[in-house]
C-alpha cells in the first residue's frame, strides 16, 4: 500500500508461460527480478523481502482461486480475488474462518458495488422512499457468446465453458453473481426464502454448463423477484440492469448510465 490510500504495483506472476509473463509485468514497471514463473514462487521470494508483498490480487480462472487464496493467506497477505470465489459452501467456510484466524481482509472485486448512486438507491429505500418492497428485477446479458466461435478460437472464452476450470456454472456465476451481490447491498434487510432456477444451454456443447438462466425468487417479506442472465443475448452490448419496485414509487439503474438514476413515483 502506499501512503494508505492506494495500491502500488511491485510484483507478480503474470501468465502460465513464465517468459510471456516477465515480459508483460516488465512492460507494466514491475522490476524483472520481482516478474514471478508461478504464485508458489512469488510468496516464497517476496516473504524475504522487508518491502515485500501485503496485499495479492487473484485474477485467475475460477477453479484455481481455492488454492491460491489459501496460500495467500497462509503466507501472511491480505486478498482480493475475482469472483466467483469458490465452488461450495464449505470452502468459503474454511477459508473465512483462515482469514479471521490470520487476521488478514478476504475480498472480492464486486466492482459494480462502487457506483455511488446503488449506495443512493440503498438510502431511499432505508428511508421508505419508495415503500415497502415488493418486486427485485435483476438482469445481467450480453450476446458475445451467441455462437460457439469464441468456445474454440479464443483463449480468455474457452475456460469460461470447461467446467473443470469454470466450475459447475457459467453465467450465474460469472454474470449475475454482480447483480444478485448489487441487490444485497441495496436490500440488506431483504432474505431470499425459496427460489426456482431454470437453466439452458443453448449452444450444447456448453452442457452442462448454462448460458441462459432464469431465477424466480419469493423473499422473506413477501416481495418476489426475477433474475435473467444470459450469453447468448444476441445484439446486446450491456444489458445490466437492476429495477426495485415498491408500494410508492420504483428506482431503476443500468450499468450504462452508471451516473443515473430513475426515481418513478
Amino acid at each position: 500500500l502506499r501512503d494508505n490510500t492506494a495500491f502500488q504495483l511491485v510484483a507478480g506472476a503474470f501468465d502460465i508461460d513464465a517468459a510471456r509473463g516477465k515480459d508483460f509485468g516488465v512492460n507494466l514497471g514491475v522490476a524483472e527480478d520481482r516478474c514471478y514463473p508461478d504464485y508458489k514462487t512469488m510468496f516464497a521470494e517476496e516473504a524475504k523481502r522487508e518491502d515485500g508483498l501485503e496485499v495479492v490480487s487473484i485474477a485467475t480462472p475460477n477453479g484455481t482461486h481455492y488454492e491460491i487464496c489459501k496460500a495467500a493467506l497462509n503466507a501472511g497477505l491480505h486478498v482480493i480475488c475475482e469472483k466467483p470465489l469458490f465452488f461450495t459452501s464449505e470452502e468459503v467456510l474454511e477459508i473465512k474462518a483462515l482469514a479471521e484466524e490470520k487476521g488478514k481482509i478476504l475480498g472480492v472485486t464486486y466492482g459494480f458495488s462502487g457506483n455511488q448512486l446503488l449506495l443512493q438507491m440503498r438510502a431511499m429505500v432505508e428511508k421508505g422512499e419508495i415503500g415497502d418492497v415488493r418486486l427485485v428485477e435483476l438482469q445481467y446479458t450480453h450476446g458475445f457468446n451467441a455462437t460457439d466461435a469464441g468456445d474454440k478460437f479464443n483463449d480468455a472464452q474457452k475456460w469460461r465453458v470447461d467446467p473443470k476450470i469454470a466450475g459447475p456454472s457459467y453465467v450465474l456465476g460469472d454474470l449475475s453473481t454482480h447483480t444478485y451481490y448489487m441487490s444485497q447491498l441495496i436490500l440488506p434487510h431483504l432474505k431470499i426464502k425459496k427460489l426456482l432456477c431454470d437453466r439452458q444451454s443453448f449452444i450444447s456443447s456448453r452442457a452442462p454448463l448454462e448460458d441462459n438462466a432464469y431465477v424466480l425468487m419469493h423473499y422473506d417479506n413477501g416481495a418476489v423477484g426475477r433474475l435473467w442472465t444470459s450469453s447468448v443475448d444476441a445484439g446486446c452490448m450491456d444489458g445490466h440492469r437492476i429495477r426495485i419496485v415498491g408500494s410508492k414509487a420504483s428506482l431503476e439503474w443500468w450499468d450504462s448510465k452508471p451516473n443515473e438514476l430513475r426515481y418513478e413515483v
